[in-house]
């Protein structure tokens, strides 16, 4: 009788009017304290890949989503008339109109942006209703209401109108025709030549083709149009050049900064399918090995443009800057700052003495908790737009800041931001710039298809320069000719010796094979933080991190490589279970007798390779696993599934993603086939190896 007697006091109390203010003033401070996290950890997500981060954002944007719309159910349905709630509806549908971090938390939430969109009027509409019924005469709660509610409605075009522009339905779709049709022609404007070096003869288009979509859908016209009316790079490269404000570390930040906006517009169009027509021609290829990668020590500067870039791609797909934001923000900034305060403090506000008092009042210790809930609220409002506003002004990996400086190379201006050292300065943190690690022969001991194995990530380690580097140069010796490993076994004398281990079924068979080798022939010999074997070992780790967690970015299906993955690690649970260390583990490998008819599982000819790499002298060994890998995983690297590179964007980044639009720019789409060699696109395979 007791529970139930303090069960039904509990309900009616929670039901009462009393219990009903105690759940909206709960909930309306728990959504401006979500709305403060979305804002914060939405914009870090692409620098922390962690699960658990993930996780965390994730939750919280999706209570963030649920939240509000609840909370002001509670105020429509409840005897909430007052203008101290109505204030309090429209603060919290600003709120959510307002995040600008985040406007969505995965890329296939884009097309459905027309139900957000519905979903957002509706909000509007209900606490509109709120409006016309609420009680009393204040006129300062009065211009607040409208004064938020007004830029709610503003804020939800923006943001509508932000998803339509990145939908591949949508304004993606038609911008990113025009830059297809333009650089089909591109090529035939310079007859006399071009200079990667000073992008003179690279008419890239960096600023105009908005306006040039609007335009009658007739591709001649699309392409004479984007003639006239679009700046382009080099345009921009000789202006910054012959610019006197700057010295020259401030105009190579500006021209790698305007560059990587050019290849964003140029990137986009793998987004939508479109034909990459510059792809195969020696002046696309000369870009990347005479230009970007021109000189030796160049690679990590390469790198950095290609990592602005895809902060821009980031941007554009995941949250609401554009070179539109910075003044609409900063202006709705200014004119909130400085018309609240002045609104709630002279006259008969919240931050007045004589405050509007509302009819539903609820007191703790003599204090006027209704008040307060209503002051909190303009606090968090306020100082979240200052501290946006000072953020815009200093932070060099604002995406606002980049935006702005974007306009201003376009308009050829120099307002008083960029002349500031702040240009001289990289956004060095635009990524996570970490490696995924994964080793099959320490973490197998796992049912592949059990949900635990997502725990198994492994570690992730710092991408060095040297790694960058190393990967690059190879590139660049190479002439910009993708290799699968076996040019770098040849260039170390090992070709012979090793061609067997280079022309097996399919390249997930030679990744796992090569891996399981590589980490038998590191056994015993300590990593140290740098050289060939430290590359060799974060390659190799990261290759398997990729077989196991992202396969999308493989060659082949990506179901078919996780059948692969699956089958070889209870193939090693069966095999080599109960040897307790890695080196108990490898030389059971390297013990283990092959069949006579050539029919060898996956471990087995990793086994063999182990083996056979053992043999050869140690520092001859980690220069041709350096090599082997460094060349390997640009031959993986081109692939036609820009979606999934677009959606690990909002998840940390991936290296691969790096090297898949650096070759892109080099005009290098797919791999070219191997005649002898694994089979993941068109060659036939060269030895039938079941796992």
């Amino acid at each position: 009788m007791g529970i139930k007697s303090s069960t039904t006091t509990f309900t009616e109390s929670w039901g009462s009017t009393q219990g009903q203010l105690v759940r909206v003033e709960v909930l309306i401070l728990f959504s401006a304290l979500i709305w403060i996290l979305v804002e914060y950890f939405g914009s870090r997500r692409r620098r922390y890949s962690q699960g658990f981060f993930r996780f965390f954002v994730w939750a919280v944007y999706t209570l963030f989503t649920v939240l509000t719309p609840y909370t002001i159910g509670l105020l429509q349905d409840g005897p909430f008339r007052d203008q101290t709630f109505v204030l309090w509806g429209t603060i919290l549908l600003f709120i959510q109109a307002n995040v600008d971090s985040i406007s969505v938390y995965s890329i296939h939430d884009i097309e459905h942006r027309k139900r957000v969109f519905v979903q957002h009027l509706l909000q509007i509409i209900l606490v509109l209703w709120l409006i016309v019924n609420c009680k009393g005469h204040n006129g300062s709660y009065t211009a607040n209401i409208w004064i938020f509610w007004i830029l709610s409605v503003i804020w939800t075009y923006r943001k509508y109108q932000s998803l339509s522009n990145a939908s591949k339905k949508g304004g993606l779709l038609k911008v990113s025709k025009v830059v297809a049709d333009y650089m089909m022609i591109e090529h035939e404007q310079i007859p006399r030549g071009f200079n990667p070096r000073t992008m003179e003869g690279y008419k890239y288009i960096f600023h105009g083709e908005e306006k040039v979509a609007s335009l009658l859908p007739t591709a001649p016209e699309y392409i004479e149009a984007a003639r006239r009316k679009c700046s382009t790079i080099d345009k921009v490269w000789r202006w910054i050049e012959h610019e006197n404000t700057f010295n020259q570390e401030a105009k190579e930040t500006l021209k790698d900064f305007a560059l990587s906006f050019s290849l964003f517009k140029l990137l986009k169009r793998r987004l939508c399918g479109y034909q990459i027509a510059e792809a195969g021609l020696a002046k696309t290829l000369d870009f990347m090995l005479h230009g970007l990668i021109s000189e030796e020590g160049n690679y990590v500067r390469a790198f950095g443009v290609i990592e602005m870039e895809l902060s821009f791609l980031y941007d554009f797909l995941y949250t609401r800057f554009d070179t539109e934001y910075l003044v609409f923000k900063v202006l709705t900034l200014w004119f909130v700052v400085i018309t609240v305060p002045i609104s709630n403090s002279y006259f008969s506000g919240a931050f007045s003495r004589r405050y509007h008092r509302s009819s539903l009042e609820q007191r703790v210790h003599g204090i006027d908790v209704t008040r307060w809930v209503t002051i909190v609220l303009l606090i968090i409002v306020l100082a979240s737009y200052v501290a946006l506003l000072v953020s815009t002004s200093l932070e060099t990996v604002s995406p606002a800041w980049r935006w702005d400086i974007v306009e201003v190379l376009h308009c050829y201006q120099l307002p008083t931001l960029v002349q500031t050292s702040i240009v001289k300065r990289r956004a060095k943190k635009s990524w996570q710039r970490a490696l995924g690690q994964h080793s099959l022969l320490l973490n197998f001991d796992y049912h592949p298809r059990n949900v635990l194995s997502l725990l198994r990530r492994g570690e992730k380690i710092k991408l060095t320069h040297e790694l960058i580097e190393r990967v690059l140069s190879g590139f660049k010796e190479s002439n910009g000719q993708l290799q699968d490993g076996q040019s770098a076994l040849a260039k170390n004398q090992l070709g012979s010796q090793f061609s067997w281990a280079c022309t097996l079924s399919t390249h997930i068979h030679k990744i796992l094979v090569w891996h399981i080798g590589t980490t038998i022939a590191m056994d015993g010999h300590p990593v140290p933080p740098t050289g060939d074997h430290r590359v060799t070992k974060t390659l190799s780790d990261y290759c398997a991190y990729l077989v196991a967690f992202v396969p999308d970015m493989l060659p082949g299906h990506s179901y078919d490589t996780q059948c692969i993955f699956d089958a070889v690690v209870v193939e090693a649970r069966k095999s080599i279970t109960g040897c307790d260390s890695i080196s108990s583990r490898c030389e059971k490998l390297v013990t283990t007798v092959l069949p006579s008819n050539s029919n060898c599982t996956i471990l087995q000819l990793g086994g063999r390779l182990g083996r056979e790499l053992r043999g050869v002298p140690e520092k001859q060994r980690w220069k041709m696993l350096a090599d082997f890998w460094a060349e390997f995983i640009l031959f993986l690297a081109p692939s036609s599934n820009a979606e999934i590179h677009a959606e690990k964007l909002a998840a940390g980044g991936e290296f691969m993603t790096h090297l898949w639009a650096l070759l892109t720019h080099a005009g290098i789409l797919e791999r070219p086939s191997t005649t002898d060699g694994a089979r993941g696109n068109n060659g036939a395979p060269a030895q039938d190896l079941p796992v």
